[in-house]
């Protein structure tokens, strides 16, 4: 007999779909009692019930991915909104967390320059070390999934071979007490630049849907991390751009200034400056103190420098750099609190002198530096106009005065036309000096005299000797010219002055008598003084200069009493020399030697003696006072020597 089959009833059907529509989903026990309510077939209840679990799993997963979606979307904004990195991917692996329900999540990142993998951020540690671990390269599962640029799976961690593991991570994570573990690469472009790990606490496979949801959460945060490098990339290349930008403003704007001081220091030249303009224009341009050095490297007589000598020459780090200066002709730096450097002003071999430049508020730059060897330069060129003009000036006041040391009185009157010329009065010059020095050395003594006398007298080179012939109100004795031309030549110099002339016409006499004081002082081995004629005027009169002569005649006339005096210590010939001073008076001869007349008369006793009683007659004793008094010039020579 046929039987209508069994149908539900509306009320079940509605049991069933409040059922599914529920928050807690449709539990299999309640599924179970709406159909047992309907008097079902049992094979229709299994079928029924089969279907109503696979719609509650359909439902259930839509749900998921409705999530899954949101999470995607609202990552999605905040990477197009490209906000601070660190906040983003903090909320990217919190929300990797709660939709995969595990309990770890952390994210790392490749760092281009080292290569380290480094956790930037970490949801569900129990302690801090997990955030900015270090893992080194070619080593742990970051850099295992990042060569293989695809997901990996380990349900044992720990126990994992695939992977060479890294002591100090594996360590971490056991503190974490990590068991299973998923890790995707992040992957922008070619290159991997990081890995998105999940973990949790207990042994767990991971499906394919969670490896995919995973992975999208991944390539967000790849593009979070290389548009965060591309930001920083090109925040970077502005800057420089920036930077470059200024620097070639600045390098504009110090051509511009060095144009401006090439036109200036040219004007110099053209305007016939002196050294001390081309100076001041420089520190115009340079913005600092210029301080210009002569041919001895020692700054202009009145400028103080921050040395404690005026000689810059002898400060180390100055002669080092002005002489780096005039092998290479550029601008030497200095290692000094006061001076930024020096350039050498050179022409050629010859060493003119230097510019010295002092520190500023600012580094001198290639440009400023050229400016300064542009200086040195325009320095050179005016510093051989000048010398040449002032060696055309020196060679006719050296005429000048040649031509008044060999005059006669016919000649005066254009000689004194042609000083005049040059701002002297022939009648001025009072004062004569002859002045001898080693040949090699005459130029450089004649070039030393003339900066000393230039404007108050004539300086020449005559007949194998420096004369000079001065204003009488020129300061400085003779001693004190010998002196100075002996430090700057740092050479034996022999110097000697005759008296004052009274009028120009005097002038030849005095010359002639200082030139043969100045041949005769050899011949008494004298060749390093600054003397007058005074003392030696009677005896350059007396004897050519002849050594051998002068010898001869000491010897002759009192070489006993030089000999006895030389072995026994005795004083014979400054008692005969003082007996002749004090007119052959016994008495006043023994006052001025400090001695008892007696013993005055035994020693003029002895020297009967030694040269005869005839000594003391007119004739001879005029030949003895002479060689004494030559022996007595000679002693200090012979005394120095010794």
């Amino acid at each position: 007999m046929w039987t209508e089959p069994a149908r539900l009833s509306v009320a079940g059907v509605e049991a069933l779909l409040d059922l599914l529509n529920g928050d807690a989903g449709a539990d299999p026990d309640d599924v179970q009692r709406v159909l047992d309510d309907e008097g079902l077939d049992p094979a229709v209840e299994r079928s029924l019930a089969t279907r109503v679990q696979r719609i509650r799993a359909h439902l259930h997963r839509a749900e998921r991915r409705r999530d899954e979606l949101a999470a995607l979307f609202a990552s999605s904004r905040e990477l197009a909104e490209q906000r601070e990195l660190d906040p983003l991917l903090r909320r990217l692996t919190q929300r990797a967390h709660d939709l995969l329900g595990v309990d770890l999540t952390w994210l790392t990142e490749i760092e281009p320059d080292s290569g380290e993998s480094v956790v930037k951020t970490a949801t569900g540690t129990v302690s801090l070390e997990l955030e900015g671990l270090r893992t080194q390269r070619d080593r742990g599962l970051a850099w295992f999934v990042a060569a293989q640029r695809r997901p990996h799976s380990a349900p044992r961690y720990h126990d994992d071979q695939d992977f060479r593991h890294d002591t100090g991570a594996d360590r971490v994570l056991d503190a974490e007490g990590v068991i299973s573990v998923l890790a995707v690469p992040l992957i922008a472009g070619e290159e991997v630049i990081g890995t998105l790990f999940v973990a949790v606490r207990h042994e767990r496979e991971f499906h394919a849907d969670q490896v995919a949801l995973l992975t999208a959460l991944a390539d967000h945060a790849a593009a979070m991390l290389q548009g965060a490098r591309l930001l920083a990339q090109a925040r970077s290349l502005a800057e420089e751009a920036e930077a470059s930008r200024r620097q070639l403003g600045d390098h504009v704007h110090a051509m511009e200034r060095a144009h401006t001081a090439y036109a200036e220091l040219t004007n110099c030249v053209l305007r016939g400056e002196d050294a001390a303009e081309v100076a001041a224009t420089l520190e115009r341009a340079v913005q600092r103190r210029v301080i210009t050095l002569d041919d001895e490297g020692a700054p202009p007589s009145g400028v103080e420098v921050d040395y404690p000598d005026d000689q810059c020459r002898r400060q180390p780090s100055v002669a080092v750099a002005l002489g780096e200066s005039r092998r290479t002709g550029r601008f030497v730096t200095i290692a000094s609190r006061q001076f930024a450097g020096v350039v050498a002003v050179v022409s050629g071999g010859a060493f003119l002198g230097g510019l010295l430049i002092a520190e500023g508020k600012s580094t001198l730059g290639p440009v400023e530096q050229k400016t300064v060897e542009d200086a040195a330069r325009i320095m050179a060129l005016l510093r051989l106009k000048q010398d040449a003009l002032a060696q055309a000036e020196e060679r006719v006041r050296g005429e000048l005065l040649c031509e008044l040391v060999d005059s006669e009185d016919g000649g005066l009157d254009e000689l004194r036309m042609r000083a005049r010329a040059r701002g002297l009065n022939l009648d001025d010059l009072k004062r004569v000096l002859v002045l001898n020095v080693d040949p090699a050395k005459r130029g450089d003594a004649l070039h030393v005299a003339a900066s000393l006398f230039r404007k108050h007298g004539l300086v020449a080179e005559h007949a194998g000797a420096v004369v000079m012939a001065l204003d009488a109100s020129e300061h400085g004795d003779v001693h004190w010219i010998w002196q100075h031309v002996r430090s700057r030549l740092n050479s034996e110099v022999l110097v000697v002055e005759a008296p004052h002339a009274a009028t120009s016409r005097d002038v030849p006499a005095r010359y002639r008598e200082a030139r043969r004081c100045l041949s005769l002082l050899p011949a008494l081995g004298v060749t390093d003084r600054g003397t007058t004629t005074a003392p030696y005027g009677l005896y350059a009169r007396l004897f050519e200069p002849n050594t051998p002569d002068i010898d001869d005649f000491v010897e002759a006339t009192i070489g006993p009493l030089v000999r006895r005096d030389h072995g026994t210590g005795s004083e014979f010939v400054r008692t005969v020399s003082t007996f002749a001073e004090c007119h052959a008076s016994t008495t006043k001869t023994a006052r001025a030697l400090h001695l008892h007349p007696n013993t005055v008369l035994q020693r003029l006793e002895r020297i009967d003696k030694l040269l005869g009683e005839q000594w003391r007659q007119p004739d001879t004793f005029f030949r003895v006072q002479v060689a004494a008094r030559i022996h007595a010039l000679r002693q200090p020579v012979i005394a120095g020597a010794r």
